[in-house]
């Protein structure tokens, strides 16, 4: 399978340089430097992350066009020096090719890049194919995402706006202005990695609409989300049923798995924004007993969103002037005793050069029962983009 994936790619890339059409080239991308403050139990631990994204495009003509998005971090601090495996989880976040390399890894720099998007996309008349790592992308709402099958992300890790991608092969074919039908497969060795699955889309009533199933890690995988509108707000939400099919790591501890999400979002005229969402998941619990461990940056699948069996979350969002804003977001788990409360504010120095304050708090019982703050973190980030 691995020769066919990179035969297909390069298949790709020849036909689109074999053309004649004059090349065009497109560059961009952003650097942060951003310092970390982390108060965990008694210690309070720093980092800096020096974080660099070039994003490039080549437009080989009317129909092809390669993508390669290049991300680079370099990490000082606590986490390098003491952290266990802080190496490992760092370069971790790869897919069925390993694109990712420690350049420097020793306890007073960790230093990691990684191509996280490299695919070729090919569009002629209502078709687009697109193939190599790249996100697919199937989810509506804002903090979590059932009918992401492919890239499940986690609203923790606020830094990597772009989200992880998959190797995979991406079919599109667009049967009208809002309506599609979409197949795509993600490269695996076996079951534990294995997704391949359908989705159609159109627009009924206002709403858009969509249904998917197809085989996710060893689940027969049904779903379907939509997004519209309740009088001036909107409204959108996810459902994605799974049914073990063939036990593998991921579904070894159920046979049937109900996750649902829902969301309502308003935004007044005075750019106030509020956005509320439940989440459900069936095979959660009201007290998992997870101490520090629920504070993951990176969920397994999306079967991983979330241990509780209710989540919710609440955000508000302001526009003080042109060149303030700020929000304020709340994950609560009803029925248990666990929150998260996450403040930002980003002031623009100049124009695209911004400076973001924020804080996340995670609240809940240590491993000895008492309950507090588990972890009180803040950031200072400083983002020029290009």
């Amino acid at each position: 399978m691995r020769v066919l994936f990179a035969g297909l790619c390069l298949l790709f890339a020849h036909l689109a340089f074999a053309q004649e059409e004059p090349e065009k080239f497109a560059m961009r991308g952003y650097l942060k430097d951003m310092a970390s403050f982390i108060h965990i139990g008694d210690s309070l631990l720093f980092q800096n992350q020096v974080h660099n994204r070039l994003n490039f495009a080549w437009y080989a003509n009317d129909a092809f066009t390669v993508y390669a998005e290049i991300r680079t971090r370099i990490l000082t601090g606590d986490l390098v020096q003491d952290i266990p495996g802080y190496d490992r989880l760092i370069d971790s976040n790869n897919d069925y090719f390993d694109l990712s390399v420690n350049v420097i890894n020793n306890r007073s720099v960790l230093w990691n890049t990684m191509a996280d998007r490299l695919y070729v996309q090919w569009i002629k008349g209502n078709w687009e194919i697109k193939v190599g790592r790249q996100r697919v992308n199937w989810g509506v709402n804002l903090a979590w995402n059932p009918n992401d099958l492919f890239n499940a992300y986690s609203y923790f890790d606020f830094d990597y706006e772009e989200r992880p991608g998959s190797d995979a092969v991406r079919i599109s074919y667009y049967t009208g202005v809002a309506s599609s039908i979409e197949v795509a497969a993600k490269m695996a060795d076996d079951w534990n990695e294995f997704v391949a699955a359908g989705m159609w889309k159109i627009n009924k009533k206002g709403y858009d609409m969509q249904f998917l199933g197809g085989i996710a890690q060893g689940d027969l995988a049904l779903g379907t989300g939509w997004a519209g509108n309740l009088g001036k707000a909107g409204y959108k939400g996810e459902l994605t049923y799974f049914r073990k099919v063939k036990e593998t790591t991921v579904n070894a501890s159920y046979d049937n798995l109900l996750l649902g999400a829902v969301s309502v979002d308003y935004s007044f005229p005075s750019s106030l924004y509020l956005n509320g969402s439940v989440l459900f998941n069936s095979m959660g619990t009201f007290d998992p007993g997870l101490g520090l461990s629920f504070i993951g940056l990176r969920p397994g699948t999306v079967r991983d969103l979330s241990p509780y069996k209710w989540s919710s979350f609440i955000q508000a969002a302001y526009q003080f002037s042109p060149l303030f804003y700020g929000s304020l977001a709340l994950i609560g788990y009803p029925g248990g005793d666990s929150f998260f409360f996450n403040p930002g504010l980003t002031i623009s120095l100049k124009q695209n050069l911004d400076l973001d304050l924020i804080g996340q708090l995670f609240y809940g019982e240590d491993f000895h029962g008492d309950f507090g703050a588990l972890v009180k973190a803040g950031y200072i980030r400083i983002k020029w983009s290009f």
